[in-house]
């Protein structure tokens, strides 16, 4: 199963607002995606002092880095859905590595039904994967 998590999954996992992610790194049979416009959202929102451990988390628990840009046909499709820029790029990813599921807090996500992948928040998801 791939899953893709947005920034504020690892941002209230760093500032320890919430542990539930290690459910999800845990679980061998689940594959995390993370490419550089989510990189860039969490190190733009942590204290200087929490993006190395950031960083030490992505490398010990290989969550997979996509250095690939996005097709221009995926960005258009979402545009037209009428996503903002930074969910655009969010949601072409998802479908660019084949996510089953987008894991978010954002309200906009979440009231989506258009995807080709399911959105869900992080306690929706852990409820689904019981």
């Amino acid at each position: 199963m791939i899953v893709v998590l947005d920034s504020n999954e690892f941002i209230n996992y760093i500032e320890k607002n919430t542990l539930l992610l290690d459910k999800i790194i845990l679980d061998d049979k689940i594959i995390v995606y993370i490419n550089e416009t989510i990189t860039k959202e969490v190190n733009n929102n942590l204290g200087k002092s929490l993006v190395k451990d950031f960083y030490d988390f992505l490398f010990a628990n290989n969550i997979i880095v996509f250095y690939e840009k996005l097709p221009f046909y995926l960005l258009k499709k979402y545009k037209n859905l009428g996503l903002k820029k930074g969910d655009i790029a969010i949601a072409a990813f998802c479908e660019a590595v084949g996510a089953d599921y987008l894991i978010t807090e954002n309200r906009h996500f979440l009231k989506s039904k258009e995807f080709k992948f399911r959105v869900l928040s992080l306690k929706g998801f852990l409820t689904k994967l019981k």
